[in-house]
């Protein structure tokens, strides 16, 4: 995962100085405080909230909440172990080498959608329409890698023909072609 820089107000105290405890269940404060675990909304976060008594008489409160009744809550979402392991693995030097080959890699193929296959903007509206555009263009591009290869004469492996074979089969799924009532023909 990319490193994201924290968002949010700067004279707040950072996510990162509300430390979780696994044996309790809980979140600590920087004043040493608990919030309780309450609930888990429909997003996957475990809500947590403090005392608003305790939090009313808290020195940071300035510094924590800007609520009017004086209640913290902090948010963790229930795959934030996970998180924390890819961050930790980001660290590593052979993540760090892989990370730089991303930007000749990956990253290119996005720069090329974008300019050869007009990938900037869109005439489609909802989300339904532009997926399936997207991955339409992608299923293309992936084709196109795969006849490169075979063009080449790299044709020995057995698995390139059966990438190819497959894609075939999902651009046949993908595509679904439906008729323009004015015209009455078909468009993609």
């Amino acid at each position: 995962m990319p490193y994201k820089r924290p968002m949010g107000d700067k004279d707040l105290f950072r996510p990162y100085e509300y430390v979780y405890d696994e044996y309790y269940d809980c979140i600590i404060c920087p004043n040493n405080e608990v919030l309780k675990y309450t609930t888990t909304n429909r997003d996957g976060y475990r809500v947590f909230k403090s005392d608003p008594e305790k939090c009313a008489v808290c020195p940071y409160l300035h510094r924590c909440t800007k609520s009017k009744d004086h209640r913290k809550t902090v948010t963790k979402h229930i795959w934030s172990d996970y998180i924390e392991l890819a961050e930790d693995y980001r660290h590593t030097p052979k993540y760090k080498a892989v990370y730089e080959m991303s930007k000749e890699t990956i990253e290119r193929v996005f720069a090329y959608a974008k300019e050869r296959h007009s990938m900037r903007y869109t005439t489609l509206t909802g989300l339904a329409q532009v997926s399936k555009w997207g991955r339409l263009e992608f299923a293309c591009m992936n084709r196109k890698k795969i006849a490169v290869y075979l063009r080449k004469g790299d044709n020995t492996c057995s698995h390139i023909r059966m990438v190819w074979k497959i894609s075939v089969v999902l651009n046949r799924i993908l595509i679904k072609i439906t008729p323009v009532p004015e015209i009455g023909i078909g468009v993609i």
